[in-house]
């Protein structure tokens, strides 16, 4: 039977999941309108900071892999609570670009410390059947792109920008001391044996795992969904309007595509019950490219609905049962490094914006940046069917 505390530490981290990506992603976009207006930055300045936010989540997922296996999981929630402290205090009393490039960057390792690398290592130990388990995680932690621009207009509006990163930066501090003090951080549930008929029994390394042609499917698969999700985030709205859609619609199609996001996920971890998790990512795959050719057809009812289902849902499945293979292709034992391993590789995703208004400034439409990223889902969804369940792992 499943602890009480494994249910915590599920809570705990769910919660944790929720505020992080709540306060950084998805209130910076918003934020930015307000700090530009007072500081007087140019776009490309502001956008900057966005971007060493994205980079420096990619460029340091190794590091709480690292420090988890040293100081152990609690120390490195609460390094991660004091870290992102920091990164907001520096935004809350930016008034250059000094303070505010320290602050992204700072929030992109606060995140990496606290958010799926420390998470899904503590779930896999605490859970014997983690798939569901991971699909409630996934889910919870979404709903923060939803509630983040909501938050964020109500807290400003009621003391200001900067209040918010005060608010938040304490918000964030209080949750992760107090996983670090109550998560289960003792219980391996495979300790003995596996359990759970989907997780492979094989004694795979780390150093053996990725040398396999799995684990580069699993981490492209990863990896191109966070890609598009970049791409469409920064330019779905001006793309739609040129088609024309209201400024409002659009807006509003990228708020219902994160709530169908996290319904997407919370699906996967209720389908894998009956579902295999590589079907579920080639489904997955096969929505997200559907979801983009919908995008490039223009702003007809049926396409938009095609559109912000297809990328949603397709999102959020592929995060899920990419994450889930890893799990169940090599192993509870090196989850964690090839967890944070595929995080790195994931940074590769942002690109995603440079490379569309590249294309943009070279024809005027995004729609060919589109159409090349569904031809790259499409090669990976090829590469997922044709994978099979790796064997013969090292000693």
């Amino acid at each position: 039977m499943t602890s009480f505390r494994a249910w915590t530490s599920l809570l705990l981290v769910s919660a944790l999941f929720f505020l992080v990506t709540a306060a950084t992603f998805n209130a910076l976009g918003p934020a930015l309108h307000d700090m530009v207006g007072e500081l007087h930055w140019s776009g490309s300045e502001a956008g900057a900071g966005f971007s060493l936010l994205g980079v420096f989540c990619g460029i340091t997922a190794t590091i709480p892999a690292f420090l988890i296996r040293r100081i152990g999981v609690r120390l490195t929630l609460a390094l991660g609570g004091v870290v992102m402290a920091a990164a907001f205090a520096c935004l809350a009393m930016a008034h250059g670009l000094t303070l505010y490039f320290a602050g992204c960057s700072l929030a992109g390792l606060g995140f990496t410390l606290l958010a799926t690398v420390p998470a899904t290592y503590l779930l896999a130990r605490n859970f014997e059947r983690p798939s569901f388990i991971f699909g409630i995680y996934f889910t919870l932690g979404q709903g923060g792109a939803v509630a983040g621009p909501l938050l964020y207009l109500w807290i400003a509006g009621l003391s200001g920008w900067r209040a918010v990163w005060i608010v938040s930066g304490a918000a964030i501090l209080l949750t992760s001391l107090l996983a670090a003090l109550l998560v289960d951080a003792g219980t391996d549930v495979a300790a003995a044996a596996e359990r759970d008929p989907e997780i492979t029994r094989e004694s795979w390394t780390v150093k053996a795992a990725l040398k396999t042609p799995q684990f580069a499917v699993l981490a492209a698969a990863y990896s191109v969904f966070l890609f598009v999700d970049i791409t469409v985030n920064a330019f779905s709205i001006q793309h739609l309007m040129a088609h024309g859609v209201g400024e409002t619609t659009a807006v509003s199609l990228l708020s219902v595509g994160a709530l169908i996001n996290a319904g997407g996920r919370l699906g996967g971890g209720l389908l894998s019950r009956v579902i295999d998790a590589k079907t579920l990512l080639a489904v997955a795959l096969l929505l997200l490219a559907g979801g983009l050719l919908a995008l490039c057809a223009g702003g007809s009812p049926l396409m938009l609905l095609l559109y912000v289902a297809g990328i949603g849902i397709g999102s959020g499945l592929t995060f899920f049962a990419s994450t889930i293979l890893l799990l169940d292709y090599f192993g509870r034992k090196p989850n964690l490094e090839l967890f944070a391993t595929v995080n790195v590789i994931s940074t590769v995703g942002s690109v995603g914006p440079a490379f569309a208004g590249l294309v943009f400034d070279h024809t005027g439409s995004f729609v060919p940046a589109f159409l090349i990223l569904a031809v790259l889902v499409a090669v990976i969804l090829v590469a997922v069917l044709r994978m099979t369940h790796p064997r013969g792992a090292a000693a």
